[in-house]
């Protein structure tokens, strides 16, 4: 009798340490797919992160590109009103100093017409070296 209870310890003794082994072997399983799905995790959150910056960069560069324009737009603007007003005051000033040929205001014939053009022609011309001249900054 002592036999068969030394042999039915045996066994459940054999039980035991298998099922110790197994619960150790399921726990390191366990322990290992956990650090497996963290990883995973952290690489998809780094991924994300990543992402999400180049978004944000991208979000910040269009602003960035579109601020330059508005810039470019107002300068090109600005230049537009100051060409204009030089352009104003130019045309104020030849209306100011050319005065016409008496003998121009009827013309007489078309020689004498291009005679006139002519005369107004290098008016001009002469008025816009002397302007240009005056007006260099």
């Amino acid at each position: 009798m002592k036999l068969i209870i030394q042999i039915a310890l045996g066994i459940l003794l054999a039980y035991a340490v298998m099922g110790l082994g197994f619960l150790a072997f399921t726990a390191y399983f366990e322990h290992e797919a956990k650090m497996q799905i963290q990883e995973a995790l952290m690489e998809v959150k780094a991924k994300q992160a990543i992402q999400l910056r180049n978004v944000q960069l991208s979000k910040q560069e269009k602003i960035e590109q579109r601020k330059q324009q508005i810039i470019a737009e107002q300068n090109r603007k600005q230049r537009a009103i100051k060409k204009a007003e030089d352009d104003k005051l130019k045309q104020e000033a030849w209306l100011k100093i050319y005065k016409p040929r008496p003998d121009c205001e009827t013309y007489t014939s078309d020689e004498h017409m291009v005679e006139c053009v002519e005369y107004r022609s290098e008016q001009r011309r002469k008025f816009e070296v002397v302007y240009r001249k005056l007006n260099i900054n």
